[in-house]
């Protein structure tokens, strides 16, 4: 965790190209399976943004009657660039810009859905972020590791739930999918 900080911070390069390769080609799609699970479990609705649209899977799982968009850097929409104000953001972001997401997606939304390592909401200055923007950590929901090509790692992986005005909210931790 702290070496994953550092290199947040820019004060260490990442020695394990699978985290977070050099030149932030980090894109990791994420299956259908998982992102229907996570959207079942957490319920969004109303406006809803993916802002990694990768593969689409999230597009494809969220509720019909709902006003669903995306972004995709790769498409020429960068969602650090976005306008605009949304209920819910759900996304698998890349963890070369983890902390640049997370502000902007407090900044533009209610509620925010990040599917990452779980360990990746206690590093100090993310904590911080959440704090300073209003929001609290409501819940972790641990979800079963994708297969290969999905990087391999020894830590759990997990839906981070946000809500703006979230402050005495606590932590609460989900079962698996």
């Amino acid at each position: 965790m702290i070496r994953e900080a550092a290199i947040e911070l820019g004060a260490a390069r990442s020695t394990n190209s699978k985290l977070i390769p050099d030149g932030g080609e980090d894109c990791v799609a994420t299956p259908d399976w998982l992102a229907k699970a996570i959207v079942a479990h957490f319920m969004p609705c109303g406006r809803i943004l993916e802002p990694c649209r990768g593969g689409g899977a999230f597009l494809r799982a969220f509720p019909k009657n709902c006003e669903c968009g995306s972004c995709e850097i790769q498409k020429g929409r960068d969602f650090l660039e976005a306008k605009g104000h949304w209920d819910w953001i759900v996304t698998n972001p890349p963890c070369s810009q983890f902390r640049q997401f997370l502000v902007k997606s407090m900044e533009v939304a209610d509620n925010v859905v990040f599917l990452s390592l779980a360990n990746a909401w206690f590093v100090r200055a993310r904590q911080e972020d959440i704090r300073q923007a209003g929001f609290g950590l409501v819940e972790l929901f641990d979800v079963p590791m994708p297969k290969a090509p999905w990087p391999q790692f020894g830590m759990t992986l997990a839906a981070a739930w946000l809500r703006r005005g979230s402050f005495a909210s606590g932590l609460g931790v989900g079962g698996s999918a």
